[in-house]
């Protein structure tokens, strides 16, 4: 985190924080975290009354990340907490009269959370089992990575509904793990395959 100089001036009526940013230290050199608009952000709020993440946690709030980014404070283990809370589904963006895009910085702090070996490790076996997804069925998702999911958030009558909707599926001809309609053709699958090797997508993950 910066090492900001805060003073603070005491009134009867409030506390004044003037916060003087040190000019050595180098901004965080990433073109989505500078994408984010971040220095034209005009702390209005729009972007967290649109946002269905703030709407469930507390402690997510894309108006206060914002200015979290104007200040660089981006290195705590709050931030790094907070941070895997974004959905990615860019209402920011859209509610926000200056075009910044919350979401942009939130991910570009997410790709560095992975790279330096801080990220959360259920976010990091997400990942991977959407990479074995994607390799074996050709999607990211399928429906048995919900069952965790769904009985955590909506309990044992919600899990029960999602069990018998599986076997319903399958009842009706549909592959258990696969939300398509109808299967990809091999020879597509294959070169999907092909395009994950080729690019070091699958490294360091069995198939």
């Amino acid at each position: 985190m910066p090492n900001n100089n805060i003073s603070s001036t005491e009134n009867p009526h409030r506390t004044i924080k003037r916060v003087e940013l040190n000019e050595e230290l180098d901004p965080y050199d990433d073109i989505l975290f500078k994408k984010s608009g971040f220095k034209k952000c005009i702390q209005c709020g729009r972007c967290t009354a649109s946002c269905p993440a703030a709407y469930l946690y507390q402690d997510y709030n894309p108006r206060k990340i914002m200015r979290r980014f104007m200040f660089l404070d981006i290195y705590s283990r709050e931030i790094n907490e907070i941070i895997w809370k974004c959905g990615q589904c860019y209402s920011c963006r859209a509610r926000c009269p200056r075009n910044c895009k919350a979401g942009l910085g939130v991910q570009s702090l997410q790709i560095r959370s992975v790279k330096v070996g801080e990220a959360p490790k259920d976010r990091l076996d997400i990942a991977k089992q959407i990479k074995i997804n994607l390799y074996k069925y050709g999607e990211v998702f399928t429906p048995s990575m919900f069952k965790g999911f769904i009985l955590n958030e909506f309990g044992d009558k919600g899990h029960t509904w999602f069990l018998k909707t599986m076997a319903k599926r399958k009842s009706l001809g549909f592959e258990s793990e696969s939300s398509r309609l109808s299967k990809i053709p091999v020879d597509a699958l294959e070169e999907v395959r092909k395009i994950l090797e080729l690019t070091g997508f699958m490294e360091e993950i069995e198939k």
